[in-house]
């Protein structure tokens, strides 16, 4: 059994393995996993936003253009970072009661990593790596450390209320650290506004000084053994990032701090300045230099030390938010920037083959010189001959996306995509399936009531499923999807159950192809490709895998 101290919130777990004596160091790696990024807020993509720090991994690392997060929201696309594997893979006893009568696995926030399950971190730390988290989890909580208190008042500022908050934080922490993470700090269970406690106390913030305090803290705990940090930003995901950078900056967590944190980032003034003096006065864009700023501080800190030529950084963002693709197998969710960086080992440029989440671990891996355990399952691989620029002479042409009742495959310039209701869930009778449907829309009306404005939240006439598979008709996060403003360019292929689009020419996914004579060679090829992809993972999808 581990013995773990708590200090100042920060978990300091396990032992120190004995030194493997050799003379050269081995590679540290740093990966950000930021969150709910839109394209706009990468500066060297659409030059909207003021993002130096971020802008130069790209230029001087290994810019995977076409990369994707194989599951487009949170919790799925962070699990699959930390196993290297398929959400569906997940053993939680809380995803398996997702799964349809059938068989069918749906994907959602359903997730949890069990104790017994291996992710990059216990690997690295099996293998004499220490290992840090900081900032967002949102991957389960186990319950068996307690669960989280509620705070006796809404006043951030009471003693009794900052105990409480500060015993919530270290509930967090501890939990987190069984998952392989010797030092866990600045910690999220999910998002801000998730937590009941912190939306109560007005402490629901992306207190980003706080978070990136506990990632410069643990590099210079480690500067003179191997580490691994996951920092997980809560940027840019809501509550809105830049009420936050223009907020107090002695809001935390933990409560009203008696002094803001100051000397770790630059002042969130200078933030603003920079950014306008770039010409970016869009508030919300502006908080996409406060997060550059975090990548830039990191950076920084291993240059002080002397390590920023023994150190990886891996860059992957969640999941896209851009035309209400997030929580879907479009374009607008799934596709995502992706950089490998390490000056004197990485050769700069753009990779054009399909990357995703599930590299990371088996990059880390592998720069490291570490060889996974036998019973781990990786669905991914390494990145680092792509990134180094040597010949790789097998790549996948194939990559699978899946989340709620759809999956899809990318191979080349098309995308396929299905979309199947179980059909357990179509025999439910209609009567039962319109009342919950409108039991849905009177919460969402009374949650949401900026939403009785738009005609389209109203009742849908055949309860139909939405491709998240929620609930009959579409609970919030679906409907807002489908039903934004403007509505999303897919919108009129929504409920079709077969899709296919031209990616080079059709990059936004306006026009099905999947019914055009023209394409039905295309069609069939791309659904076996889809049919041996769905094979190797976990559950029954319709037709396509009956059992």
């Amino acid at each position: 059994m581990k013995r773990r101290s708590f200090i100042q919130t920060a978990v300091v777990a396990g032992a120190v393995l004995p030194a493997l004596g050799r003379t050269k160091r081995r590679p540290n790696v740093v990966i950000f996993y930021t969150d709910d990024q839109k394209m706009e807020s990468f500066g060297f993509i659409q030059g909207k936003a003021h993002t130096p720090n971020i802008d130069r991994l790209a230029k001087e690392g290994a810019y995977f253009s076409n990369s994707y997060a194989t599951s487009s929201v949170c919790s799925p696309s962070r699990y699959s970072c930390l196993t290297g594997q398929y959400a569906s893979r997940c053993s939680s006893a809380q995803f398996a009661k997702s799964t349809s009568k059938e068989g069918m696995t749906k994907v959602l926030w359903n997730m949890g990593i069990e104790e017994d399950e291996w992710t990059f971190a216990k690997v690295m730390q099996e293998n004499g790596y220490k290992t840090g988290m900081i900032g967002k989890w949102h991957v389960g909580h186990s319950g068996k450390y307690g669960h989280r208190k509620q705070v006796p008042n809404n006043d951030p500022n009471d003693p009794e209320t900052k105990a409480v908050l500060n015993y919530n934080q270290e509930l967090v922490c501890k939990d987190i650290s069984d998952k392989g993470f010797d030092y866990v700090g600045g910690a999220y269970a999910g998002n801000p506004n998730d937590d009941k406690q912190l939306v109560k106390t007005g402490c629901n913030t992306h207190a980003v000084e706080w978070q990136t305090k506990h990632a410069l803290d643990f590099i210079d705990q480690n500067k003179d053994e191997p580490f691994v940090l996951y920092y997980a930003s809560t940027l840019l995901h809501s509550p809105h990032p830049h009420e936050s950078l223009y907020g107090d900056p002695r809001v935390t967590p933990l409560g009203i701090l008696d002094e803001p944190i100051t000397g770790v980032m630059p002042p969130r003034e200078d933030v603003i300045k920079r950014a306008e003096a770039a010409g970016v006065t869009d508030k919300k864009l502006q908080a996409s230099t406060w997060l550059d700023d975090v990548v830039g501080t990191v950076q920084k800190k291993l240059d002080e030390h002397g390590l920023t030529e023994d150190t990886l950084i891996i860059y992957f963002n969640d999941n896209g938010t851009d035309d209400s693709g997030k929580g879907s197998c479009y374009q607008g969710g799934a596709h995502v920037p992706m950089m490998v960086y390490l000056p004197g080992v990485v050769k700069p440029g753009e990779r054009k083959n399909l990357a995703a989440n599930i590299d990371i671990a088996p990059t880390v891996f592998d720069m490291c010189g570490v060889k996974p355990p036998k019973d781990m399952h990786l669905d991914g691989a390494s990145l680092m001959p792509l990134a180094k620029g040597e010949p790789v002479k097998k790549w996948r042409d194939a990559l699978y996306l899946e989340i709620g009742l759809t999956r899809a495959v990318v191979s080349g310039d098309f995308k396929y995509l299905a979309f199947r209701v179980p059909q357990s869930y179509l025999e439910q009778p209609f009567d039962e399936r319109m009342a919950a449907h409108k039991k849905t829309v009177a919460k969402i009306n009374q949650q949401h009531p900026w939403t009785i404005e738009n005609k389209q939240w109203g009742i849908d006439p055949e309860a139909r499923y939405l491709q998240m598979g929620m609930a009959p008709g579409g609970d919030f996060m679906e409907r807002l999807q489908v039903l934004g403003w403007p509505a999303p360019p897919f919108v009129n292929n929504y409920y079709d159950p077969d899709q296919l689009y031209d990616l080079k020419r059709d990059p936004r996914e306006t026009t099905n192809l999947a019914t055009n004579p023209e394409y039905q060679a295309k069609l069939e090829q791309m659904q076996k490709k889809l049919k041996k992809l769905l094979d190797d993972v976990p559950g029954t999808f319709a037709e396509l895998k009956p059992k």
